[in-house]
């Protein structure tokens, strides 16, 4: 992770938020995903022999050179393209420029290797596949690397070369935040005024930032926070100023006026989604509360924002309706990324519960009851990206009202000091009791999370990280007081043997059935070198392998929870031999 950048140097051409339009086009209602990954990134035709479609000398030149660094890379390629408007085969060159104009002197780009245009392109449609699901705040059919503003395009491209370059990633990320910062120091710049493209630059790099696995990088999300929710109630005052009106049905990629206030809505509550996030992962302060949107309106139907549907957009609800819909356990109709924006509510209602001490108690039976019903309310099914996402925000706001409260766990993860980490797991451990409660956890949440049959469905985000995690050490410290209770000789220092009951008999060999299939008949028995019969271990064992193994996005933070579940495993096994 490369430290964050104070300073900023002044670029020669400012940004509005009139430049992320590019002229409306009409779109085909039929686009397939892979016309849509063949627009945002997929190698063109030119890398598949035939560069008599580009058209273009310089961009010849330069692919032919980029053919000389082997055969590789044509594994990426497997949909062409014959739209040269688009070809992002002159991703280099507008890389190129982009740095020039940050540092006229060419220091960084003597010290930076620019990327191939195989590689850009791919690290583009590696950000549409990974991340953009996540926070789907691009308006897919206008969307164009060469009218998308420098700051943000390098923001974008950081993400996407993160799961397999590092290094370019960390330095895309630097060169993005010193650009926006060019903006931002610019006299007569205000949170209230910022371009939107702004808000989503520093959103990115701050997600980049807060998820990297390095403690620095935390503390520079930290650090811009209060910036980052200033430039989202910019945004939400900017809403609320617009009369909002509904799209033309048949065409809605080319209502101009409609997509900018859509892409407002979804970039604000993206921040809310990511402040839940830092809640979730390192028990922070939601920086926006359940009580600022109010009465933003939820984001529409996917289908409606990427005009792949000529079917009109669900009612128009607002935050603070969709809210009372979901603590009444009342059904209501509402796009998927709504439904991750209500999960993340809910969380954070559990969250203040749990913060509340003795208005927790009084909280607890109603949270407990919008909760059994939630997955009714929210979720027909558990399909795509944000459902998924949405389901994993559920079951981490359930854990947090009957289960173990981890909130020491969650605090000294902010320092990503693995041994500090494992100390204050022992600590949660001592406590664990078994209670009808925790029992409901460890059988209904952790197991359906890290065993269901919906993990490969699709592609997980960083909601599916913190809840795998807790769950793993939830079912972790239940089962070692269950094996410590078994192995207690009755009598011995005033304590008493305890046999299991019928219910957890029942979870104890569903385990057993799922450990005998993890290791040998999931071909996973090469690899199980440090495994242990003893159930707590193979659990430790197992996320420390294989959890979050669907998780796109690179995230650094994933080694460092690993790594501490996977000392905690080998202490479990020392004081079960013991």
């Amino acid at each position: 992770m490369v430290a964050p950048s104070e300073d900023g140097m002044q670029m020669s051409s400012h940004y509005s938020i009139h430049q992320q339009n590019p002229p409306s086009h009409h779109t085909n209602p039929e686009i397939s995903a892979a016309m849509l990954m063949t627009r945002l990134g997929a190698p063109p035709a030119t890398w598949n022999g035939n560069k008599a479609a580009v058209g273009d000398e310089d961009i010849e030149s330069d692919v032919e050179n980029d053919e000389e660094d082997g055969d590789d890379d044509r594994s990426r390629a497997s949909v062409t393209s014959s739209d040269s408007s688009q070809n992002p085969a002159s991703l280099k060159r507008l890389l190129r420029e982009t740095l020039l104009m940050l540092d006229p002197s060419g220091n960084i780009l003597r010290d930076m290797p620019l990327p191939t245009h195989r590689d850009l392109s791919y690290h583009l449609a590696t950000y549409f596949a990974a991340h953009h699901p996540f926070h789907p705040f691009v308006h897919l059919p206008t969307f164009s690397p060469h009218n998308t503003p420098r700051p943000l395009l390098l923001a974008i491209l950081s993400l996407g070369a993160l799961p397999t370059n590092k290094d370019l990633a960390s330095r895309l990320h630097v060169a993005s935040k010193m650009m926006v910062n060019s903006r931002i120091d610019t006299d007569g710049f205000t949170s209230r005024s910022a371009p939107l493209w702004v808000t989503q630059t520093v959103l990115l790099n701050t997600a980049f930032a807060a998820w990297s696995g390095d403690p620095r990088g935390l503390e520079f999300a930290c650090s811009v926070k209060s910036f980052l929710a200033n430039l989202a109630s910019g945004v939400r005052s900017e809403l609320l100023r617009r009369t909002p009106k509904p799209p033309i049905t048949n065409s809605a990629s080319e209502d101009d006026e409609w997509i900018k206030l859509e892409a407002m809505r979804r970039t604000y509550f993206a921040v809310y989604i990511f402040f839940g996030g830092l809640t979730a992962f390192f028990n922070f302060p939601p920086a926006i509360p359940n009580s600022e949107p109010g009465v933003v309106t939820l984001p529409c139907e996917e289908e409606v924002w990427n005009g792949t549907t000529p079917l009109p957009p669900a009612p128009a609800v607002t935050f603070r309706v969709g809210m009372d819909y979901v603590l009444k356990g009342q059904h209501m109709r509402c796009s998927s990324y709504a439904k991750r924006i209500l999960a993340t509510g809910m969380f954070i209602e559990c969250w203040a519960a749990r913060s509340g001490g003795l208005l927790f108690a009084a909280r607890t039976d109603q949270l407990e009851g919008v909760l059994s019903s939630f997955m009714r309310v929210i979720h027909a099914d558990i399909v795509g990206c944000l459902n998924r996402a949405s389901d994993a925000t559920w079951k981490l706001a359930r854990m947090r009202v009957v289960g173990l409260d981890l909130s020491t766990v969650e605090e000294v993860l902010r320092y990503h000091d693995v041994g500090e980490i494992v100390h204050a797991i022992r600590g949660c451990a001592a406590r664990m009791a078994r209670t009808g409660e925790t029992l409901v956890v460890a059988a209904e949440v952790a197991m359906d999370v890290l065993f269901g049959a919906n993990q490969e469905d699709a592609i997980g985000g960083i909601d599916d990280v913190v809840v795998g995690w807790e769950c793993a050490l939830y079912l972790m410290m239940w089962l070692r007081r269950v094996e410590r209770d078994m192995s207690i000789i009755a009598g011995d220092k005033g304590l008493y043997y305890r046999a299991p009951d019928e219910r957890e008999l029942d979870l104890l060999q569903r385990l057993r059935a799922v450990q005998e299939h993890e290791i040998h008949g999931n071909g996973h028995v090469v690899d199980a070198e440090g495994c242990d019969d003893r159930l707590p271990v193979f659990i430790g064992w197992w996320w420390a392998r294989y959890g979050a193994r669907d998780v796109g996005g690179g995230w650094g933070i994933r080694s460092v929870l690993r790594e501490a579940i996977g000392v905690y495993a080998e202490i479990v096994r020392g004081e079960l031999v013991a």
